[in-house]
């Protein structure tokens, strides 16, 4: 009888390892096919934010050349510069607002499939969460607010200038004049450049520092 017992103990501790370390084998196949995976979608979002710093690198210069615009044209209304139509109509016609929206895909593709959230690296989900939840959603939203700026200056400020540019004939130039130097104008730049130089472009240089931040991290760990 106790050999029985034994013997039966034995048989079942055999399969219960049995089962077990099939489990354990499927677990660890599992394990390692989702950190391959994984680690594609590092490379994926490493060259996307590689494309993400080269782009914002574009928008920050394009910025920068719209505020020396718009300090001549500050410097032309406080009387530091003298007033010449043609370069003023030229220069106030160019005034943009380009706009970074950067590129999300790769770290979209990461999360929705549940492999980024997988992860154990805790850096890596902190840091680039960071970039992507925090600095990109705030970028885009100061974006959203420096288009609309962009629209109320064009058309409730700026278009009287926009006629030198197409017809060179009949203006009016002395009116031209006059309105370029009211108050009406000299507030419309300043609340339009404003809110580039204090605010769009601080957003610009927040968040290019955090992509430079997440393309060393993962320089560092694929080097690892």
């Amino acid at each position: 009888m106790k050999n029985i017992l034994a013997r039966g103990g034995i048989e079942f501790l055999a399969v219960f390892l049995g089962i077990a370390l099939s489990l354990w084998v499927d677990d660890y196949r599992e394990s390692k096919e989702i950190n391959g995976r994984l680690l594609d979608d590092y490379q994926k979002i490493y060259a996307e934010v590689k494309s993400n710093i080269h782009n914002i690198n574009s928008i920050i210069n394009k910025n920068n050349d719209m505020l020396n615009t718009e300090e001549f044209l500050l410097n032309v209304l406080d009387g530091h510069l003298i007033y010449n139509e043609s370069e003023i109509s030229r220069e106030v016609y160019k005034i943009v607002s380009p706009t970074f929206f950067g590129r999300t895909s790769a770290y979209k593709a990461s999360v929705s499939s549940g492999r980024f959230n997988f992860s154990k690296h805790n850096k890596i989900i902190k840091e680039v969460s960071l970039l992507y939840e925090h600095y990109f959603t705030r970028l885009t939203l100061n974006g959203d607010l420096f288009d609309n700026r962009m629209h109320d200056f064009k058309y409730d400020f700026a278009l009287p200038f926009f006629k030198p540019n197409y017809a060179k004939n009949n203006l009016d130039s002395e009116a031209l004049k006059k309105y370029f130097f009211s108050d009406r104008f000299h507030n419309g730049v300043l609340y339009f450049h404003d809110f580039r130089k204090n605010s769009y472009i601080n957003r610009l240089l927040e968040t290019k520092d955090q992509l430079l931040k997440v393309k060393k991290i993962f320089e560092d760990y694929f080097a690892s």
